[in-house]
């Protein structure tokens, strides 16, 4: 892991509309269903040294749509999913609150990632957010570092509702090309 006082660089990935098909609440491991690129772009990010952390939105569990158990489990299984092809996830956050909640963790606000910046000694800094809302975007740029929106899953939506008010965020069309863009801003 580098230097005792080192600090590592984290890519924080949205899960619904990033690494999988938004299936609205999805509540079963049965409606988990990978985008085809994600394991190759999940192993880019571990071989350039990368902590990969899966964060997350879950207000289906305050609304009563799932358990938090429901939850985890899901979770496991995209982990499970992801390791059986070769590429490794560092950690998943979520939050179980809807906006009313008024929590610290719901993206864009950045309480999720408050355990994982002291458990792998991250650099906010040199550290990317990667998502498909407005949410993924702003919670890269209100922990320090960068936000990329992905064209995938509500992307394109949220994509045209910025623009339409003025926002013009970094855009990658999935994640295979926010990784890349990355690695090649990392390289320099």
């Amino acid at each position: 892991m580098g230097k005792k006082n080192s600090k590592l660089s984290a890519v924080f990935i949205d899960r619904d509309g990033t690494i999988i098909f938004d299936k609205k609440y999805l509540n079963s491991t049965k409606q988990i269903e990978l985008y085809p690129f994600v394991v190759d772009s999940i192993k880019k990010l571990n071989d350039a040294g990368f902590v990969v952390i899966i964060t997350t939105n879950q207000s289906g569990i305050s609304r009563g749509m799932f358990t938090e158990n429901d939850l985890k489990f899901i979770n496991k299984k995209i982990i499970k999913l992801i390791e059986e092809k070769g590429a490794k996830i560092d950690d998943v956050c979520y939050c179980p609150h809807v906006d009313f909640d008024k929590c610290n963790c719901r993206k864009p606000k950045t309480g999720m990632i408050d355990r994982c910046v002291k458990k792998f000694c991250i650099d906010l800094k040199k550290s990317y957010a990667i998502g498909d809302t407005f949410r993924d975007y702003f919670f890269g740029l209100n922990m320090g570092g960068s936000g990329i929106l992905v064209l995938t899953g509500h992307g394109m939506k949220e994509y045209n509702r910025m623009i339409n008010i003025g926002i013009k965020p970094i855009v990658s069309r999935t994640l295979e090309s926010a990784v890349n863009r990355i690695i090649k801003n990392n390289k320099m």
